[in-house]
């Protein structure tokens, strides 16, 4: 086998890996979870913080405060 051939096997390997992984995400947490799971982490921080302020703004209860909050 060539170093091309050892590269390819390990690309495919990554890849069955990742799909894997978001499967069990998906499964364990739903699609949306998984979805933002994909996110760039600022973009995921900004989410989660859009997902606070609407739970407030729709009256949910926090018995603590949550971090990220964009008050």
């Amino acid at each position: 086998m060539s170093p091309v051939e050892n590269l390819a096997e390990v690309l495919v390997d990554v890849e069955d890996q990742r799909s894997v992984f978001e499967d069990h995400i998906r499964q364990s947490f739903g699609d949306e979870i998984a979805r933002v799971s994909k996110l760039p982490l600022m973009e995921r921080y900004r989410y989660v913080a859009w997902m606070i302020d609407n739970g407030r703004k729709h009256g949910v209860k926090h018995t603590r405060e949550p971090r990220g909050v964009t008050e």
